[in-house]
């Protein structure tokens, strides 16, 4: 089954049409980078929290540690901050670099 025939007839693929609704999903979160990218900058800026954005397409930062001055890496489309499974999010990481 090639892409055509999955589009017009989502039903009858594997899925059941979900991989549309993903696709048309992901690009909802993808436009909103943009907005989530400056609102982390304004609170770093707002606590005093040194940063690098090194990667703008996909929101990702490096900043550093008060406490240690040991690397975070955190992503502002998703929240992410790497190492970290327990906390997620812009507020949650300036605690954790305040801590």
């Amino acid at each position: 089954m090639n892409r055509r025939e999955r589009e017009a007839d989502p039903m009858d693929t594997f899925d059941m049409g979900y991989h549309l609704h993903a696709k048309e999903q992901h690009k909802q979160r993808v436009a909103k980078n943009g907005d989530r990218i400056e609102y982390a900058i304004k609170q770093f800026e707002k606590n005093g929290i040194e940063y690098t954005l090194k990667n703008e397409a996909i929101g990702h930062f490096h900043c550093r540690r008060k406490s240690d001055d040991s690397l975070v890496q955190f992503w502002a489309g998703t929240g992410k901050i790497l190492g970290r499974t327990d906390i997620r999010g812009i507020h949650a990481l300036i605690s954790y670099l305040l801590s």
